[in-house]
């Protein structure tokens, strides 16, 4: 049985799922109390500020990107085919910490109010490609990887389900490991 997560954590939980379903503007005090399961008072203990709701939800983001990053630096195929087999959404569990916490700074980032919020992205953007970057030894690659990346994740279907290639065997496209190959054979 895992363990049960903080108080702390589960508002933190709370307000990240609110802001995922309904927006920015609706992850209110109150409804993000309501959602945790706690009194306001409860919440304004341990947030007694909106920005700290959001503050707590950036320092989120940077733990489990210290996490991405390792395992990133850590896998056995190297960086590039970490990235590149981990971008694509049904490589992406449902419930995913990591996903669901960029979704939810991403919508905090998008409504203009939380500077900070968006310079965490860019942050890990910058950080994601600097990986990369050490892997392949040059930046256009660096940068091509990364779109590469955002393409898989944006365009789901790009391959079949085991990555060899077109669903459509009538329009024949690259398998996954050819892409990584090609991309690799760029760098150093």
């Amino acid at each position: 049985m895992s363990p049960r997560p903080s108080a702390r954590g589960s508002m933190l939980d709370a307000f990240e799922r609110l802001v995922v379903a309904t927006g920015e503007r609706s992850a209110t005090f109150d409804a993000t109390a309501a959602e945790a399961g706690v009194s306001k008072g409860g919440l304004l203990y341990h947030f007694p500020s909106r920005e700290a709701l959001v503050d707590g939800l950036v320092d989120r983001l940077g733990a489990l990107l210290d996490a991405d990053v390792a395992a990133m630096t850590s896998a056995p195929d190297g960086v590039v085919d970490y990235v590149l087999r981990t971008s694509s959404p049904s490589a992406i569990p449902a419930d995913d910490p990591l996903d669901r916490c960029i979704t939810a700074v991403a919508g905090l980032a998008a409504s203009g109010l939380w500077p900070r919020a968006a310079s965490a992205l860019a942050s890990m953007q910058q950080r994601w490609h600097d990986v990369v970057l050490d892997e392949v030894g040059d930046p256009a690659v660096a940068q091509v990887v990364s779109l590469v990346s955002d393409g898989l994740y944006f365009t789901p279907g790009q391959f079949s389900s085991d990555g060899s290639g077109s669903p459509d065997p009538a329009r024949p496209r690259a398998s996954l490991d050819e892409v990584i190959a090609l991309l690799r054979g760029l760098g150093r």
